[in-house]
């Protein structure tokens, strides 16, 4: 579904090229996506209390949605993230399960949730399939989803198969639950599939993708498509992350240089704690984005020469991901203090920075409890307890 040279970009979007292959007749480079991204922010900067309010990202934002930065609007950035990311995904699937998303829309979105939340009964021509997800960001405007989900295995004395299925929206059941403190607008809600019919040529194996293989490998031979699933897939989130914090520390500095303090009436840009935290804040920001940038370029650099993405990187790639996100909060909350009272209105940007990017290290994927475990026990040659690399 997409070229030869397709790749992963961390700089300030995701995967952004292969959305945009999908969706144009000519592919933007990397500048283009990139002045588009900043064309986007004001305006999702005004929709982002209304998106939250709604708990779902606006349509108007859907539609206009080439690369969104978490500079203007995290849950949209988030959003983004996961639909692109999930393309790729898709991008491992057999050519027939491509088809059936891409023939007829191409410009279909995906989401998923691939934890293995349900069971998969083995049937003539495929698997029924039933259980409940959480967290499946953009349920609401998306046409299909992926789920983790475990089949029998091969023989009675192994343990279940782990697979992901690919499902119709219209085969799912949304449950409304997503009433949150942070990233509200990603509608992120529950669902559940109920013995629903998936052939076999919408499922594959996860062990397959955890390596960097799947059947789509033989249809998109680009090296984006061979990294390994698991370590990288985490960018999908945290490059919103990036942008929330970079979006925050450029207004904050707008503010600073314009507010008075209510005390003495002097600039606010004039007291020493507020040029240290916002030093501190852009510091935690450029040593996040180079981390994530390094580990992008060296995992790239190994599927572009052929090579297996090794194991330690992989969980160097998965440390730096959960390390990077404290990073990114530590930031945030510096700038948070700098904004003062005035923060805590729910007018102002700062305080939905602030929960969205606590929201987003919430998340398993960006963990640094789970992720820094496992790279310890590797680094002291103990058996890593949790494979989410």
């Amino acid at each position: 579904m997409t070229g030869p040279g397709a790749r992963l970009t961390l700089g300030r979007t995701t995967t952004t090229d292969l959305m945009a292959a999908t969706l144009a007749p000519s592919r933007p480079d990397f500048p283009e996506l990139l002045r588009r991204a900043r064309a986007l922010v004001p305006a999702l900067r005004e929709r982002a209390q209304q998106a939250e309010a709604d708990r779902r990202v606006p349509a108007q934002a859907i539609a206009e949605l080439v690369a969104a930065l978490g500079r203007g609007c995290g849950s949209t950035a988030w959003i983004h993230g996961v639909t692109a990311e999930r393309a790729r995904l898709l991008a491992k699937f057999g050519g027939e399960a491509q088809e059936d998303v891409w023939g007829t829309h191409p410009g279909a979105l995906i989401t998923s949730s691939i934890t293995p939340d349900g069971m998969a009964n083995s049937v003539s021509g495929g698997y029924r399939v039933t259980g409940v997800w959480h967290f499946v960001s953009g349920i609401d405007i998306a046409d299909w989803g992926v789920f983790g989900t475990l089949a029998p295995p091969p023989s009675p004395a192994d343990p279940p198969t782990a697979i992901y299925v690919l499902v119709p929206r219209g085969d799912c059941e949304i449950i409304d639950t997503w009433h949150v403190a942070g990233l509200a607008a990603t509608g992120s809600r529950d669902v559940r599939l109920n013995d629903v019919f998936v052939p076999t040529h919408r499922v594959v194996s996860m062990l397959d993708l955890k390596e960097g293989g799947g059947p789509g490998v033989a249809v998109n031979p680009a090296p984006l498509f061979r990294l390994p699933l698991i370590a990288v897939n985490p960018y999908a989130i945290l490059a919103p992350v990036l942008g929330i914090a970079e979006g925050a520390l450029e207004q904050t500095l707008a503010g600073a240089r314009s507010r008075r303090l209510v005390t003495t009436g002097n600039a606010a840009s004039e007291q020493q704690s507020v040029q240290l935290r916002i030093a501190e804040a852009a510091s935690e920001i450029e040593a996040a984005r180079a981390l994530i940038i390094n580990d992008c370029r060296d995992a790239m650099a190994a599927v572009e020469a052929d090579r297996t993405v090794a194991v330690e990187l992989r969980l160097r790639i998965r440390r730096n991901q959960g390390y990077a996100t404290r990073l990114l909060t530590s930031a945030v909350d510096h700038l948070l203090a700098v904004a003062g009272g005035r923060g805590i209105y729910l007018d102002h940007p700062i305080q939905r920075a602030f929960r969205d990017v606590h929201a987003a290290g919430a998340h398993l994927g960006l963990s640094w409890d789970l992720v820094g475990t496992m790279w310890g026990q590797h680094a002291l040659g103990l058996k890593v307890t949790t494979p989410a690399y």
